[in-house]
């Protein structure tokens, strides 16, 4: 009954037109910004939505009504937040006696009919996937909440991911909306084996939460390069030839991955708005090394438009939560790097703590860039030696983090631990 013909990608903020289809029928519509009235619309269905200054995930929501006031459609979509480009879902299908012996994954993609890669995990744990239409699902404790989680990476840098959960205890898979929520274990904490021993252990707005399931999986860091960061690379990665035996390692862990992301804009793709394509690199798995190796030139053909770091921030604090993993986001300062744009790095910030995704910042150029100006907290990682020191410390956060899934959708920036487990978990 009703639909929106404007789409928000990217990062959005300020004042921006809003346009509906309503089909016949329908002769009011209400406009609601995260659970607040902001508009009753009627023919042509269209308005200007000033989301404000600062950058935030906001959820954005058009109900029709009919002239007796009944209720005959609704249609929503999230702003400031990582969209779905693909979607992808699961099957599950159980033997004689209840338990969940196989998936089927399907997907759509609009750009391409096959993704390039896909990678399956149960409970945190790799699958074989080699038929999609049947993936064999080994036996798991009846009296435990099972997670299954599927990657696809499609041309162009598109993902998709299925997530369901199931259990022995009844014949239905989880059919509810699931919210991804990462938290970070507190040193010596340990979780329960079982999900019911998380009960009461998060809330939103003072109601209490249901967790779902809770998983490790892979981690992925966006590594946002500012300045001429090539000869920044090319440097360590001849001191790291020289470095001895034992040095601390250049790498993240093996069950990791990472991308680059350029602090220079190709265009904007609206003139009245702060939406802007930043270039991306595609994924690297963290096999052994090459940060070093590959992160000196994924944006060597790139023209060089005025950079805008801090957007590019935000930017990839959306691309960090594509997959809703572990994660986390670097802002790499190189040489002579210098931020033109109108974001400042606190309003960034506060963006990355709603979405609940770390963030940090190495200079790798020797000498202080005018942008670490903007980013004070800025760890010097201008040598093999400490920039190795920073990785450590980017491990180490990345193995404490988990991804819990709680029952229902709502924005992670409302979840809170509760005293139950405060001794035990941090909400990130």
């Amino acid at each position: 009954m009703i639909a929106f013909l404007t789409l928000f990608l990217g990062i959005v903020v300020g004042p921006h037109p809003v346009e509906l289809s309503a089909e016949p029928g329908v002769v009011r519509v209400e406009l609601s910004l995260d659970g607040a009235l902001v508009a009753s619309l009627g023919p042509p269905w269209a308005t200007t939505l000033d989301l404000g200054r600062e950058i935030a995930p906001r959820e954005l929501v058009a109900v029709a009504y009919d002239a007796a006031g009944k209720r005959l459609g609704e249609a929503s979509q999230w702003i400031n937040r990582a969209r779905p480009e693909a979607e992808a879902g699961f099957a599950l299908k159980r033997d004689g006696s209840g338990r969940v012996s196989a998936a089927r994954l399907f997907w759509r993609c609009p750009v391409s009919p096959d993704p390039e890669s896909i990678a399956v995990t149960l409970d945190g744990v790799p699958l074989e996937a080699k038929d999609p239409a049947r993936i064999r699902i080994p036996s798991r404790s009846p009296d435990t909440a099972h997670i299954l989680i599927a990657d696809l990476t499609f041309p162009g840098g598109i993902v998709a991911t299925a997530v369901t959960t199931f259990d022995g205890r009844t014949r239905k898979e989880s059919v509810r909306e699931l919210s991804a929520v990462p938290i970070r274990i507190l040193p010596g904490a340990r979780l329960p084996k079982q999900v019911d021993g998380m009960r009461g252990w998060f809330e939103s707005n003072g109601q209490a939460l249901s967790v779902v399931a809770v998983e490790e999986g892979q981690a992925e860091v966006v590594f946002v390069q500012a300045g001429t960061i090539g000869p920044d690379f090319e440097r360590l990665l001849v001191e790291s030839f020289q470095a001895p035996p034992g040095a601390r390692p250049v790498d993240l862990r093996k069950d990791s991955r990472f991308l680059f992301l350029s602090s220079n804009p190709r265009a904007s793709v609206a003139p009245n708005a702060v939406t802007r394509l930043f270039p991306i690199s595609r994924d690297y798995p963290s096999r052994g090394g090459g940060f070093l190796e590959v992160g000196a030139t994924p944006f060597a053909r790139e023209p060089r438009t005025p950079p805008r770091i801090a957007e590019a921030v935000a930017t990839a604090g959306l691309s960090a939560t594509r997959r809703e993993r572990r994660r986390a986001v670097v802002l790499l300062l190189g040489a002579g790097a210098r931020d033109t744009g109108t974001v400042d790095a606190p309003t960034v910030r506060r963006y990355l703590a709603r979405l609940r995704v770390p963030l940090y910042v190495w200079r790798l150029a020797l000498e202080e860039p005018p942008a670490a100006a903007d980013w004070p907290e800025a760890v010097d990682a201008s040598t093999i030696d400490r920039l190795g020191e920073a990785f450590g410390a980017l491990r180490d956060d990345l193995k404490s983090q988990r991804v819990v899934w709680l029952e229902d959708r709502f924005q992670p920036s409302t979840v809170d631990v509760t005293a139950k487990a405060a001794d035990l978990v941090v909400a990130r």
